[in-house]
C-alpha cells in the first residue's frame, strides 16, 4: 500500500527536536529515580482513571501480564489481585521499590519485577512473552515502530495501549508549562498523541481497536504548597521560584470536608488494543 506519510520517522522528527525527551531517552533511569517519590505523591489517591483503564482489559484469572513502563504500579498493582503474574518492567529502580512496596502492603507475590529499559529488553532471553502485554501512557522512545513491534511480540493474546487523544494537557496546564518553561520548551514536553501509534500500527500490518475515554484524573494534595512542592519536583526539581506553579494550584485545587485539596483533570484517553489471536 502506498504511504503518503511514514509517521514512524514523522515522530523520530518530533520527539528528536525536544532536549527534553532526548535527554530522558539517555538515561530514563535517573531522569525517574529522581521523581519516583513525587510520582508516588501525585498519583496517590487516584482511582477513577485507573478504573476506567482497567476496565477495557480483557483479563483471564489464568493470565500472565506484562505492564511496560509500569512505574509505581498505578495498573500492575490491582491487576495482580485478578491476573494469575504480573511482571512489572521499569527503567527506574527507584519506580519499582515504591511497587514493591505496595504489593508487600497488598500481601501480592504473585509479581515479579524487571529493571530494564525496553529498548535493551530482549524478548526470550530478558522476560518471555506474556498472554497480555501493557503499555500505559508508557510509549516515549524515539523509534515508536520498534517498541511496538517488541509488544506486539511479548504478547501471546492480546496487546493494550493507553496514550492520551489531543493536547497531552489541558489549556490550563499548559498555560503553566509555558509559564515556567517559556513557549518553546514548553512545546517540546509532551508527546503526539494517539494517532500516531495507532498509524504506525496500521503501517506495520496490525489493525487495532480504538476507543475514546472520558479519563477523570483526581490528585490529593495537603495543602497548595504541597501541590506546588510536589509539580516541581515532577517537572523542573532545580525550579526555586514556584510562584508561579502556586498560583495555578491555588486557583485549581477544591478543598474537600476533610481538608485536603484536589486537583481534577480530564484527560481524553485513547485505548488501543489488538488481539493476537485475530492476526
Amino acid at each position: 500500500m502506498h504511504r503518503i506519510i511514514d509517521w514512524n520517522e514523522l515522530w523520530k522528527a518530533i520527539h528528536a527536536s525536544s532536549p527534553a525527551r532526548v535527554e530522558k531517552d539517555r538515561d530514563p533511569a535517573a531522569v525517574w529515580n529522581k521523581r519516583a517519590a513525587a510520582y508516588r505523591r501525585a498519583t496517590h489517591g487516584e482511582t477513577r482513571a485507573t478504573e476506567r483503564e482497567l476496565a477495557v482489559l480483557d483479563l483471564r484469572p489464568e493470565d500472565t501480564v506484562l505492564d511496560m513502563g509500569a512505574g509505581t504500579g498505578r495498573l500492575a498493582v490491582p491487576i495482580a489481585r485478578t491476573a494469575a503474574h504480573v511482571t512489572a518492567l521499569d527503567p527506574s529502580e527507584g519506580m519499582l521499590a515504591i511497587l514493591r512496596e505496595q504489593m508487600a502492603a497488598e500481601g501480592r507475590t504473585n509479581y515479579s519485577t524487571v529493571t530494564m529499559r525496553w529498548e535493551d529488553t530482549v524478548i526470550g532471553r530478558d522476560i518471555e512473552p506474556h498472554d497480555v502485554a501493557i503499555a500505559a501512557f508508557s510509549l516515549g522512545f524515539y523509534d515508536l515502530a520498534a517498541a511496538l513491534e517488541k509488544l506486539d511480540a511479548a504478547a501471546l493474546r492480546a496487546v493494550y495501549l493507553f496514550w492520551h487523544a489531543g493536547e497531552w494537557r489541558s489549556p490550563d496546564e499548559m498555560a503553566l508549562y509555558k509559564a515556567v518553561f517559556g513557549e518553546e520548551a514548553a512545546a517540546g514536553k509532551g508527546y503526539p498523541d494517539y494517532i500516531y501509534p495507532v498509524n504506525i500500527l496500521h503501517d506495520g500490518g496490525i489493525y487495532p481497536n480504538t476507543r475514546i475515554i472520558r479519563a477523570v484524573w483526581d490528585t490529593v494534595y495537603d495543602s497548595p504548597e504541597d501541590a506546588a512542592r510536589t509539580w516541581a519536583a515532577m517537572h523542573n526539581p532545580e525550579m526555586e521560584d514556584l510562584s508561579a506553579v502556586q498560583d495555578y494550584f491555588a486557583r485549581m485545587l477544591r478543598r474537600t470536608e476533610a481538608g485536603q485539596y484536589v486537583e481534577t483533570a480530564v484527560r481524553p484517553t485513547a485505548a488501543v488494543w489488538w488481539e493476537k489471536e485475530e492476526r
